[in-house]
């Protein structure tokens, strides 16, 4: 039986993450919070079976670490064949998402009309906050970014992925500050 699309993604993710060098599935999990985890973030429930998975096919090594009083450490390492695995992902088609499925913000907002328009305001202040903290975060790895060695190719797409949260950050707040200027007009005008 061929693994979900879901599940399949996660091998990918983890993947790539071992090309960065070896990792146990804990540093797997940590490097994803401090990379990936606006667009790609997956949980240990997810990493672990996927670990064992690429490790029966053969696309991942495993190293047992022996440590005193803990637990051995598994590290586990990304083969050829494992490379292989994901240069051929990378060059298939993909489905293209341009919109998440759900979002209970705008299904909110697409309601709106049933509450006080000063409730609806709020909740995308409250959203506009957290997209500008999300997006200092953009902005503060891309400096970090552009002080690591230039001659890392990782760099470049690095850059350039962060290029893409940065920018889609920006437009949903100025989306948050249009709809909020929009639905306090129509507020005033309804009092005149």
């Amino acid at each position: 039986m061929a693994p979900s699309s879901g599940k399949m993604n996660t091998m990918f993710a983890v993947l790539g993450i071992l090309t960065l060098g070896p990792h146990t599935g804990y540093d797997i999990k940590q490097h994803m919070e401090k990379s990936t985890r606006y667009f790609w973030n997956e949980n240990y429930g997810q990493i672990y079976p996927v670990l064992a998975e690429l490790l029966e096919r053969q696309d991942v090594t495993v190293h047992v670490k022996r440590q005193r009083g803990k637990p051995d450490k598994k590290v586990y390492s990304i083969t050829e064949q494992g490379k292989q695995t994901l240069a051929d992902w990378l060059s298939e088609p993909m489905e293209h998402m341009v919109m998440l499925k759900k979002n209970e913000l705008l299904l909110r907002v697409f309601f709106g009309s049933n509450a006080r328009p000063e409730t609806i305001i709020q909740h995308i202040k409250d959203h506009k906050k957290k997209l500008e903290e999300a997006l200092q975060m953009f902005l503060g790895l891309e400096e970090w970014l552009k002080k690591q060695e230039s001659d890392d190719p990782n760099i470049k797409y690095w850059l350039i992925t962060n290029n893409y949260g940065k920018n889609q950050f920006s437009s949903l707040i100025r989306w948050c500050d249009e709809s909020i200027r929009e639905l306090e007009n129509s507020s005033l005008e309804s009092k005149l």
